[in-house]
């Protein structure tokens, strides 16, 4: 199959299970594996909605036009523009890659490191925007009685309403279920802590109770209500979700209210990848009022923090790390 036709067939919407020739090529060696997860990857990223500027992707384009130049194909002179884009998107952070390609199904898995943020467009028309050092997982297609998608990290999502058809976030054991609604889930893996905050609809928090995989316990959550797991002492705490909620997603702004330093120090970890290391448990207590945004400068945040200090304290900054002191 030539890549002229190869790009024809990937832009098609007939999902990869339904297109036979594909599979065929796709199985046929590992070569033509990888030349489909190479411009599989290029649509999909070109469906998620990231924007640069023209001049950015425009020098991006010449550098990667110079390497085709001479095939005779304008369709890989067209394909070279879509992966300067790509490029320079896994440049910034943002990488896509494509598994199970000899299952029926693909399954594709976005993944944003620390200090970066992206979004995309489900198979459904479902959308989820994604904050640092965050993976999802999710099916080209969905099929079967339930929509599932794998999360690590920190997201929002707008699922499309299908009443027959719930839609489910799988974080770890435990799970999220869904028929059409707003909400943002927060499950790190390294954090004691498995969140739910829902803006409207209904969602059901399972937890994994049991020693079966399908034992769970349920929750309902309210609107405008998170829900929290401590995986430590298995205890479920209700809150509610305090004002400018949306404003972290859609502005990137994150207000916070008598919130400790330490909690304060984790987000702004993922936020501006960097370390933050505190010489004294007492530091860690802190509690401070206030808003930060993803586009703040971490110097100016650091200032801003210890002007607002009831107590002095210094901080330092080496390779990446900022180091905390009374």
């Amino acid at each position: 199959m030539d890549s002229e036709k190869l790009i024809h067939k990937i832009t098609e919407s007939k999902p990869l299970k339904d297109s036979d020739e594909l599979l065929d090529y796709i199985n046929e060696s590992g070569e033509n594996t990888k030349e489909y997860v190479r411009y599989k990857s290029l649509w999909a990223m070109l469906q998620t909605g990231n924007e640069m500027d023209e001049e950015t992707i425009n020098d991006g384009y010449k550098a990667v036009k110079r390497k085709v130049k001479g095939r005779g194909n304008s369709i890989l002179l067209n394909i070279a523009k879509y992966a300067a884009i790509i490029i320079l998107a896994v440049s910034a952070g943002y990488m896509v890659q494509y598994a199970g390609l000899n299952n029926e199904i693909a399954m594709n898995e976005i993944f944003v490191p620390k200090g970066n943020r992206t979004s995309v467009v489900l198979p459904d028309g479902s959308k989820v925007w994604l904050s640092n050092g965050t993976k999802l997982v999710y099916p080209e297609s969905f099929v079967g009685d339930f929509r599932d998608v794998q999360l690590e990290g920190e997201g929002f999502f707008e699922v499309t309403h299908d009443k027959d058809h719930p839609f489910i976030v799988n974080v770890g054991q435990h799970r999220i279920k869904v028929l059409g609604t707003k909400f943002a889930v927060v499950a790190y893996p390294d954090d004691d802590e498995v969140k739910a905050e829902l803006v409207s609809g209904k969602i059901q928090f399972d937890i994994q109770s049991g020693v079966t995989k399908e034992s769970y316990k349920s929750f309902m959550v309210k609107p405008m209500h998170s829900l929290v797991y401590d995986k430590t002492s298995g205890k479920v705490y209700e809150s509610i979700i305090p004002d400018g909620f949306h404003d972290y997603w859609q502005k990137g702004t994150y207000r916070f209210r008598n919130e400790t330093f330490d909690s304060l120090a984790t987000k702004i970890a993922r936020i501006y990848n960097v370390e933050i290391i505190f010489s004294d448990e007492e530091l860690k207590t802190r509690t401070f009022t206030g808003t930060l945004s993803v586009d703040d400068n971490i110097y100016t945040l650091m200032e801003v923090f210890k002007s607002a200090s009831g107590k002095p304290f210094e901080y330092r900054f080496d390779s990446g790390k900022i180091y905390i002191d009374k």
